[in-house]
């Protein structure tokens, strides 16, 4: 059985993934479910704090996935009001 089966990890781009843990002897990385991509100016702000904030953030998505008040966009149902919903808050 794995210890972990998601990884948080900074790649050489300075993107910050959430991807599956790789086989044991696998030398390939996972595919990224999520990327995170935080400027080099909001990470001067953040005293390179950036990387707790990506972790927050990506643990504060997983919640939400698996709480109650997730309702999977795949029912066909949801398909037409998930359109309209807008794709920036502020």
């Amino acid at each position: 059985m794995k210890d972990a089966y998601l990884e948080i990890v900074e790649l050489d781009n300075g993107d910050i993934v959430l991807r599956p843990v790789a086989e044991e002897g696998s030398e390939e990385a996972e595919k990224p479910l999520a990327v995170l991509q935080i400027p080099e100016d909001t990470r001067s702000l953040l005293n390179d704090r950036y990387f707790e904030l990506a972790k927050r953030m990506f643990h504060a998505g997983i919640d939400y996935v698996y709480s109650d008040d997730f309702t999977d966009p795949m029912d066909m149902d949801m398909a037409d009001e998930m359109e309209a919903l807008p794709k920036v808050l502020h």
